[in-house]
């Protein structure tokens, strides 16, 4: 979906995935919630409760890249299928860093394919061959998850109390069944089922993970900065029921035992997670400063001609676009842009917040918008509520924080390291 062209496919195809991806489906959802039990009190918290018991420092760009991919990859094959890149460091950073090799050469596929087929057959090899293998092995590796999905559905209609519906995966492929639509490239092409199904779940998991990795990195970085607003975020935090606080020498979390029973410790409804004021405006916050996609989101003029802003009138078929670097920074309507400041979006008028969310563009807008930008809230606002009740954080080495310049941006020193504190 991501790579079509013409509006009418993708339309079609954003509507057949969509409803899996909306706040109400996503709020409701049993598997969902199994899930994020499970990310929270059997991984994550175990996880930090470690660093804290030996005073150990934490790279939480990999931890939060691993957090956001666990979830998504759980959601959509099944908790049975998904990684555990938490808890499996060894794989985690094998594939992350797989995954990682490939970003300076993701223009020149993304751009200029027809330019990098045309040099291969003259023997110039604008993209590696390494680079293309290391592509091949992630290709490999969804199919392979999508299998395994496959199969778990076909063997185990009914998931264990340790498992869950692959739910991404069996709407889509229902949604797909007879269709003629190729979800991997051009609009007229057609493949086989189950690699349109992988390369449309590709797309899903990549961006996942990566932005949301990114987004909460951020996150903590600011709050690490301003230990007063972590403390008025859990003064917050602490009006959930039942309580995000977990004490482990009273009820010890499941560090080891990834499948073990964590029902125990019970989460907050999505939506009074969602309800919260102060958690959303740390949020959309840091998504407007740092925004993961910052780069230029480019879009097609339709066929009668168009004017954009101050612009002449636009033939039909022209490329355009605006990125949310620039959106995010308009003085007139962020006032002190460079500042991160979640009280703004607290204290604006109706009149002003309306005006922010009309230039607030870090999952785009209209019928391009993030398929997943539901899934990624809900994501993040379980992630900060659980890790900010437990937790204090403070800086260790912050070099290399800033952004790098590219279409989706990380720190350029690939790291951030924090010390964690139980509160």
């Amino acid at each position: 979906m991501f790579s079509m062209v013409k509006s009418k496919p993708h339309s079609n195809q954003k509507r057949a995935i969509s409803n899996i991806y909306s706040k109400s489906f996503l709020q409701s959802s049993p598997e969902l919630q199994k899930i994020s039990q499970r990310m929270i009190f059997g991984r994550l918290l175990p996880l930090l409760d470690k660093t804290v018991a030996d005073k150990q420092p934490l790279d939480v760009l990999e931890i939060n890249y691993s957090a956001a991919m666990d979830f998504i990859t759980a959601f959509i094959f099944g908790l049975q299928c998904g990684t555990n890149f938490l808890q499996d460091t060894t794989v985690r950073r094998q594939w992350l860093g797989q995954y990682q090799s490939r970003r300076t050469y993701r223009f020149w596929n993304a751009e200029l394919p027809g330019l990098v087929s045309f040099f291969d057959k003259l023997g110039i090899f604008i993209v590696p061959g390494r680079v293309k293998a290391v592509s091949s092995e992630i290709e490999d590796w969804t199919l392979g998850k999508c299998g395994t999905a496959k199969r778990s559905i076909a063997s185990s209609p009914l998931p264990s109390s340790h498992e869950t519906d692959p739910v991404v995966y069996a709407h889509i492929s229902t949604a797909l069944q007879g269709s003629k639509v190729n979800p991997s490239g051009p609009d007229s092409r057609l493949v086989p089922q189950d690699l349109s199904i992988a390369s449309e779940l590709l797309d899903h998991l990549a961006a996942g993970h990566e932005t949301s990795g990114i987004a909460l990195t951020y996150l903590m970085y600011e709050l690490s900065k301003n230990p007063q607003i972590q403390d008025e975020l859990r003064s917050e935090l602490s009006a959930l029921s039942p309580s995000l606080f977990c004490d482990p020498s009273k009820t010890p979390l499941q560090e080891q035992h990834p499948n073990k029973d964590t029902e125990h410790h019970l989460l907050p409804s999505p939506r009074s997670i969602d309800a919260l004021p102060f958690l959303h405006a740390i949020i959309v916050e840091t998504l407007r400063l740092h925004a993961p996609i910052p780069g230029p989101q480019p879009r097609i003029t339709p066929s009668d001609p168009t004017s954009l802003v101050n612009s002449p009138p636009l033939p039909p078929g022209i490329r355009v676009s605006s990125q949310a670097y620039t959106l995010h920074r308009n003085p007139r309507v962020f006032p002190s842009p460079l500042t991160w400041n979640p009280s703004r979006w607290l204290k604006a008028s109706e009149v002003q917040k309306t005006e922010m969310n009309r230039w607030f563009w870090a999952f785009g807008s209209g019928g391009r918008m993030c398929v997943g930008s539901n899934f990624a809230m809900q994501e993040m606002k379980t992630i900060v509520a659980s890790v900010y009740s437990n937790f204090r954080t403070r800086i260790v080495d912050d070099r290399g924080i800033e952004q790098i310049d590219a279409y989706t941006a990380g720190p350029r020193g690939k790291r951030l390291v924090l010390v964690f504190e139980k509160v």
